[in-house]
């Protein structure tokens, strides 16, 4: 079995070291030039152009349709470097892309929290960081090139030029990356925050070479991973509360990194505890919602105590 894991089939059988993987990504990181120029100007136009073309085209049904005939394909091939480039696995080509995130799938069905003990960090990242979460990776690429880059235009008008961005749980970092591609112009700066999962592995690679990005791997054993002394005037937070094992203390670290006016762009699933949704995350729901009730200002969506709630965009009062 140990000769399976390490060297066999690095196809629908990988096996990887999350912790080796993140230390040896690390290295790579901590060469990476710290400071980013403006974007130029006329590259920013064009960007907002094309997105606004393909929002249409969505909204049309025909991006819909490029993408499952595979005649849109960029999303594939920036996977592609990654699985077999970067990780080493064997060479695979969209259809093989689409029976591997099947084959995962399978195996997904048996991941959970253990619940008993979702306070104790270490079984918290085992569950996160199995075989069977290799699908979450898979999965995420294939949603989130479809449509999430262009879900930005949903709220972007809340966030103001020259503003610090944190994209909290971020998995691939759609949010961020759509920000990215279609909003130049707005001169953003960006840290994207997440457990050590194969997701975040693959955002961190794919902007790695982006001078504007920085990241924060997450560390379940502490109270506040957020830098004492750093700010950000937006914090998005999207399918994210219900699997945290203490949203209550992350929801208390947004007000203190937040600055005077800033937005909380974040959503909250109602249901229960099971799979990957933490028990903490069904049974702190009410009180993290009136934490933000409390000390923020809804500008899009609403606070609902009752069922799931959607997008929702609220300003934090400084009075």
């Amino acid at each position: 079995m140990k000769y399976m894991q390490n060297s066999y089939n690095k196809f629908d059988n990988v096996f990887l070291n999350i912790k080796e993987e993140f230390e040896k990504q690390n290295q790579l990181l901590s060469k990476k030039p710290k400071n980013g120029k403006e974007s130029n100007f006329l590259f920013n136009i064009l960007s907002v152009m094309f997105g606004l073309f393909l929002a249409l085209l969505y909204k049309c049904g025909i991006l819909q349709k490029l993408f499952y005939s595979n005649m849109r394909l960029k999303w594939f091939f920036d996977f592609k470097k990654f699985w077999v480039d970067y990780l080493g696995n064997r060479n695979i080509d969209v259809i093989d892309f689409h029976f591997l995130r099947d084959s995962y799938r399978a195996k997904f069905q048996d991941v959970s929290l253990e619940h008993t003990d979702e306070k104790n960090p270490e079984k918290f990242l085992a569950s996160w960081q199995g075989q069977g979460n290799i699908f979450y990776l898979f999965q995420s690429v294939w949603n989130y090139s479809k449509k999430a880059y262009l879900d930005c235009w949903l709220f972007v008008k809340f966030i103001k030029k020259n503003s610090h961005v944190l994209e909290y749980g971020c998995s691939v970092a759609p949010i961020t990356q759509g920000l990215i591609k279609y909003f130049g112009y707005k001169n953003l700066k960006f840290t994207i925050a997440d457990i050590p999962q194969i997701a975040f592995l693959y955002a961190r690679w794919k902007l790695m070479t982006n001078k504007r990005v920085g990241s924060i791997v997450l560390n379940p054993s502490q109270k506040n991973n957020l830098p004492q002394n750093v700010k950000y005037n937006t914090i998005v937070c999207l399918t994210v509360f219900e699997h945290l094992p203490n949203p209550i203390e992350v929801v208390e670290g947004f007000l203190s990194h937040l600055e005077k006016g800033g937005v909380l762009i974040f959503d909250y699933i109602k249901g229960e505890a099971g799979g990957l949704n933490s028990i903490a995350g069904e049974k702190e729901r009410i009180e993290v919602l009136k934490i933000i009730e409390r000390n923020f200002k809804v500008l899009k969506g609403k606070i609902d105590f009752e069922n799931s709630m959607g997008l929702t965009i609220a300003q934090i009062k400084n009075d």
